[in-house]
Parts: C-alpha cells; structure tokens; sequence
C-alpha cells in the first residue's frame, strides 16, 4: 500500500501538514524499522508462548487466557510483519505494487480484528482477576474452567464474524475505506476497544489498590500455606504488569478514537491532516507490537511452573519438551 502516491495522486494542489518526504520517514523507520522487528520478535515469543500454555495444562483458568491472548497476538505480530513490510518505503519499487496493496490490504484487516480480541482478552483477564483479588471467596465459585472457557470462545466467535463481515460484505478491493468499512471498524472495532481500555484501566486499579492489603488479610484470617497465597500474588502481579503494558500502549490508539469522534475532519480523506494521521497511527503501530511482544517477560519472570516448562521446552540439545 503506497500510502503517499495514493494520497499525492488525489490532491495534487495541497500540502499535507507532514510533507511527503517526512511521512516518508517516519513509515521507514516506524514501520519498517521498528515495527517490523519487533513484530518479528512477537511472532516467535508468541510461539513459544502457545506451546509452553498447552504444554502446561489447563487446570488453572488463567492459562486458558493467557493462551488465548498469545494466539491473538500471534496474529496480530504475524499481519502487522507481513503487512508493513509490503508498502514500506524500502520495498517500493521493487515489489508489483497491485500485489503488496492487496496483501497489506487483506491482512490489516486480520490484524485490526486481531488486536479487538487482544483487547477484548486482555480485560476478561484483568476483569476477571480483579474480582478475585476484591472478592475471593466468591470468585472461585464462579470463575471456573466452562465459564472461563464460553467466554473466552464468544470472544473469537465476535472477531471471526467480524472478520468475515470485513471480508465478504466489504469486498475487494480492501484498500478503499468505503462507508460500509468505516461503519464496520466503528462498530466492532473502535467502541469495543475503547471500551475495553477503560475496562481495564479500571480493573487494574481496583487491583492494585486491593492486592496486598488483601493479600495481607489473607495471610492474618486463613490457614491457606504460604505457596498458595504466593502462586495467587504472582499470578495477579503478572496481570497487573500485563494490563499496565496494555494501558500504555494502547493510549494512543484510545486518544486518536476519541479525536476523530470529537472533531470529524481529522480522518484520512482530510487532504490537510492525512499524513498526519498516518504518522500517529506509524507510532500506534510500534507500541501495539510492542504490547504484542513483551508478555513473555513477564509470564517467564513471575511464573515458576512457565519457566520450567519454558526451559524443557528450549533447551536445545537437552532433551524434548516435557512436562
């Protein structure tokens, strides 16, 4: 998708606020440079993921969600890799551009409902950890295995029909955002994700605040061992680092949302303000793979069992990966 021939081509007479040969910059290094490398590193710590989750089992609820989110974002690491360096400055010329347009084109739209069910992952489990932390005994009860399980598949059940209307209503080709495409990304994509992040700004709020005063209580009123009450902490500290990570990145992509439902005119068809746009939305790109990437740390860091498993896994040369 060569962005800036597109746009030049349309209005011809008009200098964009982000001259071409900036813009130009900014998609080499952001989305090229950056992007692209660090989707690369998502792609292979989300592997690693999948395979250490279902190596792991899942009698504890939260490896069916943390399993979820790393496929999501497997996806998202996948397209954004393929689909930026399609129309990256680097490659034009020497890719058919018919070609890179409808690759890029095809596999945004996975990526966009892709990060919807990151997003939408990522708040059942800070949502879901959150009322654990605020009311214990009840959510134990509650959270189990099926519930856990229905409503992780209604979540890939929205974004494949999603995906589906993308595909089949809209039609090729994908590089026109038409009215019916821009309803679609409104309605499926920027009102439930949006929502999400202030699900779970909330929830980890809530949790943080919650944690280790609970915690501390539980300690004082229960006869629960010391390793059941730690494995808990961990568990809820992985969330929390989690949801951070999730809030930071996603920020932006919340706040140009907000924009364009404030004042209208700063969209794509602005000939003023379209590279503008493309330029944030450059950076919305690097901070979402990195939101897609880093989990690993954080699973690795304060899981035990993860980073045995993770090491029976991939250590070459010592044996297959076993449980």
């Amino acid at each position: 998708m060569d962005v800036s021939s597109n746009r030049t081509s349309e209005w011809p007479l008009i200098t964009p606020v982000v001259s071409v040969p900036i813009l130009d910059v900014f998609l080499l290094v952001n989305d090229f440079a950056l992007c692209c490398s660090i989707s690369l590193l998502g792609v292979l710590t989300n592997l690693a993921n999948i395979i250490v989750f279902i190596k792991m089992g899942f009698a504890d609820t939260s490896n069916m969600s943390f399993l979820t989110l790393s496929v999501f974002d497997f996806l998202v690491s996948l397209a954004a890799l393929i689909s930026k360096s399609c129309y990256s400055p680097v490659l034009r010329g020497l890719v058919h551009l018919p070609t890179a347009t409808a690759i890029s084109s095809v596999l945004t739209l996975l990526m966009f409902c892709s990060v919807g069910g990151s997003a939408m992952t990522t708040a059942l489990i800070a949502t879901e950890r959150c009322l654990c932390v605020v009311f214990p005994l009840k959510m134990k009860t509650l959270t189990t295995q099926r519930r856990v399980l229905y409503l992780l598949l209604l979540i890939v059940a929205y974004h494949v029909a999603f995906l589906v209307l993308l595909y089949a209503d809209t039609g090729p080709p994908y590089d026109n955002y038409s009215r019916k495409m821009g309803l679609y990304y409104f309605s499926f994509y920027a009102v439930p994700s949006t929502t999400c992040f202030f699900i779970v700004l909330l929830a980890t709020i809530a949790m943080v605040t919650r944690l280790n005063r609970n915690l501390q209580w539980r300690r004082e009123t229960t006869q629960q061992s010391d390793k059941t009450i730690d494995k808990e902490s961990r568990i809820a500290k992985t969330i929390t680092a989690i949801s951070t990570i999730f809030i930071v990145c996603f920020f932006p992509n919340v706040a140009n949302f907000i924009a364009q439902a404030i004042y209208p005119a700063y969209n794509y068809s602005d000939p003023y303000l379209w590279s503008l746009i493309t330029v944030v939305f450059s950076f919305c790109g690097v901070l979402q793979a990195i939101s897609s990437s880093i989990n690993i740390l954080f699973y690795y860091r304060m899981s035990s069992r993860y980073k045995k498993v993770f090491s029976s896994c991939f250590s070459f040369g010592r044996g297959s990966c076993k449980d």
